[in-house]
C-alpha cells in the first residue's frame, strides 16, 4: 500500500473511531501520570469540550464542505453532524495538549491534536476555520480544566 491510501485510511480511522482512540490516548495518560485527580479532569474536561464544540455548532449552524455531503458519511448521524463549524474532533485532540501543558506528555498530544486536525482538512470534512476553532476551545478548555479543579477544591 502507498503512502497516500495508509494516511488516507489512518485518517478514515481517525473518523470513524474517535471515542476509542481518546480512550486509548486517555488510559496512556493515567498508566503514565497515576492521578486520580488527573482522570477527573480529563472525564470532566472533555465533556465540556464536547458539549461547548456541538452548541457551537447549533448556533453557526454552517454546513460541511461538498466533499463530505459527497461521501455522505454523515446523512446517517445526526442533523447537528451534518454541521461544521467547529471540529469537535480537533476540538477534544486539542484539550490534552491544553491539559498537559508543561509536562512530558504535552508534545505528544500536541502532535496528535494536530494530526487529527489535518486528517480533517485532509478529508474535506471541515474548513480550515473549524478546525482551527475547534483546536482553540480544546486547548483553552484543557489549559483551564486544571485551574477551575484547584478553585473547586478551595471552595468545598
Amino acid at each position: 500500500m502507498d503512502r497516500k491510501h495508509w494516511f488516507r485510511e489512518l485518517s478514515l480511522l481517525i473518523e470513524r473511531a474517535p471515542i476509542e482512540i481518546f480512550i486509548f490516548e486517555v488510559l496512556i495518560i493515567i498508566i503514565l501520570i497515576q492521578s486520580a485527580v488527573l482522570l477527573l479532569e480529563i472525564i470532566f474536561g472533555v465533556f465540556i469540550t464536547g458539549v461547548l464544540a456541538e452548541s457551537a455548532k447549533l448556533v453557526v449552524r454552517e454546513k460541511r464542505p461538498k466533499n463530505a455531503a459527497e461521501r455522505k458519511i454523515y446523512s446517517r448521524t445526526f442533523r447537528l453532524n451534518r454541521r461544521s463549524f467547529p471540529s469537535a474532533h480537533t476540538a477534544i485532540a486539542m484539550f490534552f495538549p491544553g491539559l498537559l501543558f508543561g509536562t512530558f506528555l504535552f508534545i505528544p498530544t500536541l502532535v496528535f491534536g494536530v494530526f487529527v486536525g489535518y486528517t480533517r482538512l485532509y478529508l474535506k470534512d471541515h474548513f480550515p476555520r473549524d478546525v482551527v476553532a475547534g483546536g482553540a476551545i480544546g486547548l483553552i478548555i484543557g489549559y483551564l480544566m486544571p485551574m477551575a479543579f484547584i478553585a473547586l477544591r478551595h471552595m468545598i
